[in-house]
């Protein structure tokens, strides 16, 4: 490729603060955009986007509306290693690449949100299964200390109204758990990406 002569210069510098995009540079110049790129650092001036990248980030972002379902830890990883695969494709441009790092860093964090919130909705579940277990041991208690007929009939209701309310039923964030529990086996890394934070 030619040398850079002063008018070639001059005329680069002058584009460029008229907010000419790398595009129109390369179009003009009949260089390519590394070339483009390489003289303007060495001039110390600063690279101006490519028209498709300023177009994609002038256009206005849409209030963003919440997911109606979770993904699963296992969907997300699957999502992340997409993401590392799309990156080693070729021809991608600078913007691509960032916005694919953007998604992989959301991923990491999401799954890492997720794992946390499983757990302590499993913790809190095992303490309201104590909780009825120690409440139904009072009310049993009660009934053997009964001394009428009519204290045993009103502490055996008492009995039977509780477990048929706090029967045992599968919550969502029961079967969250267990598909996370089942699912994190094959994702080896997570605990190491929550250690990260």
């Amino acid at each position: 490729m030619p040398y850079w002569n002063r008018p070639e210069e001059q005329n680069l510098i002058s584009m460029v603060q008229k907010g000419k995009s790398l595009d129109e540079l390369c179009e003009h110049f009949k260089r390519s955009p590394e070339a483009i790129r390489l003289k303007l650092r060495r001039l110390g001036l600063s690279v101006p986007n490519s028209q498709k990248e300023v177009s994609s980030t002038t256009t206005p972002l849409e209030p963003i509306r919440p997911a109606e379902s979770l993904i699963s830890v296992e969907e997300a990883a699957k999502m992340a290693l997409g993401c590392i695969q799309r990156l080693n494709e070729k021809g991608l441009t600078a913007l691509e690449m960032k916005r694919i790092r953007l998604i992989i860093s959301a991923l990491k964090g999401y799954i890492v949100l997720y794992s946390e919130y499983v757990e302590r909705v499993a913790q809190v579940e095992m303490r309201i299964e104590e909780l009825t277990k120690v409440i139904l041991s009072q009310l049993e208690d009660r009934l053997n200390k009964a001394q009428t007929d009519q204290e045993r009939k009103l502490w055996q209701e008492q009995i039977h109204n509780f477990k048929e309310k706090t029967q045992p039923e599968e919550k969502p964030y029961t079967i969250w758990r267990r598909r996370t529990v089942k699912r994190d086996v094959g994702f080896p890394g997570l605990k190491e990406i929550a250690g990260r934070r």
